[in-house]
């Protein structure tokens, strides 16, 4: 192993929850390094196709477009971001984290690692010719005139439900929960607009078709009841799974192994702090991920003074 390196802060993670907590941290003169395991800085904003509008420092056409801002914003922090090093192991309570071969060592970590989406094993992504998507905001007319299954019951799927039954022939909104997840008011306007069939407690079970999808089986977990339903679209828009493997039994994780964090974003092990899509209960927004990095730096400093 190469000679361990011993920093202020280590920061996991080079999204807008890691880059934020960076550059604040480098602002107020902490020796600071970003440890990214792809080959750039932004985390998920690659995969957003859709516009980026809540982000009070401009409108973005698109996440690559608000990823190229990132890149420009954090050039200052120069050779302290390392990308293509992903964190393959970590000792929380010692202070450190293993990457690239080398153990980087700190007075305060921050884990900003995000999460990653699931998949229906029976539903791979782009499959019938992309009749089967997770990524429907890039081609919203592409299922006009067809029956339409759309599963999960939070923001994103009963906004791309409401969306779609404005073209689609029928609209069916599978979870597999009791009730929708959903924002009350969005989960309101669902109700209203009867051209929605909501079907809780129901999970996709296969799909079938030839050239293209023709129909979703479902199955009711509860009952063991299965439905055939004729498709012509699959939207699958399942919550995402924090990306906290590499420190589990080293922290408060929630039943989702989301970080469990206190208002400083300080997690149950002293040094060590979280932000953005990976804390428990946290609101997957971009501004809400750069003003968290922000706020880690403020408890960072008020860490290491204490430890002095």
């Amino acid at each position: 192993m190469q000679t361990d390196q011993h920093h202020d802060v280590v920061v996991i993670g080079g999204g807008p929850a890691g880059a934020s907590a960076a550059l604040e941290c480098f602002d107020i003169n902490l020796d600071t390094i970003v440890l990214e395991g792809r080959s750039m800085l932004g985390g998920q904003l690659g995969e957003i196709p859709n516009s980026v509008r809540n982000v009070a420092a401009g409108q973005f056409k698109d996440g690559p477009a608000l990823q190229a801002e990132l890149q420009r914003a954090t050039a200052i922090l120069g050779d302290r971001v390392l990308t293509g090093h992903e964190v393959t192991g970590a000792n929380l309570r010692a202070g450190w984290v293993k990457a690239g071969g080398r153990r980087f060592h700190a007075g305060a970590l921050v884990i900003a690692t995000g999460s990653v989406p699931q998949s229906l094993p029976a539903a791979p992504d782009g499959a019938f010719g992309g009749d089967v998507t997770y990524h429907v905001e890039s081609r919203p007319d592409c299922f006009s005139g067809r029956d339409v299954v759309v599963v999960g019951g939070g923001d994103s799927a009963t906004l791309d439900a409401l969306e779609l039954a404005g073209t689609a022939s029928s609209v069916k909104l599978v979870h597999r929960s009791e009730k929708l997840t959903a924002r009350p008011d969005i989960v309101e306007r669902v109700r209203q607009d009867r051209r929605i069939e909501d079907l809780s407690g129901w999970e996709v079970e296969s799909v079938y078709g030839t050239e293209g999808l023709e129909e979703v089986v479902l199955v009711q977990p509860s009952t063991s009841e299965r439905r055939k339903v004729a498709a012509g679209g699959l939207i699958v828009k399942i919550s995402r799974v924090p990306t906290t493997a590499v420190f589990r039994g080293q922290l408060e994780l929630d039943r989702r192994e989301a970080i469990v964090v206190d208002g400083a974003l300080q997690t149950s092990q002293p040094g060590v702090f979280a932000a953005g899509d990976v804390v428990a209960g946290s609101y997957w927004r971009v501004a809400t991920a750069f003003g968290q990095g922000v706020l880690t730096a403020r408890s960072i400093l008020r860490h290491l003074e204490a430890m002095q």
